[in-house]
């Protein structure tokens, strides 16, 4: 199963994780409210920064951005 960081405030990431475990390995790191959040995989024995987003952000808008990144970095 795919490992999965998600940084940012805690309200954001808990919604990220449940919608996120059912695939992925997910670990939460819970951020300041004005920290630059971002989610994270590990790909091929190292971590890299799938997308970055405002914490006030939609969560459909970062769901959308994570699929597209996600796809075009795990090849």
């Amino acid at each position: 199963m795919q490992r999965i960081l998600i940084y940012g405030p805690g309200q954001i990431a808990n919604k990220l994780e449940e919608k996120l475990r059912h695939k992925y390995d997910v670990e939460v790191r819970i951020a300041p409210y004005d920290a630059v959040c971002e989610i994270k995989a590990n790909i091929r024995t190292s971590w890299v920064t799938i997308c970055r987003f405002a914490s006030d952000e939609n969560l459909k808008d970062i769901m959308t951005m994570f699929e597209v990144n996600y796809e075009l970095k795990r090849r």
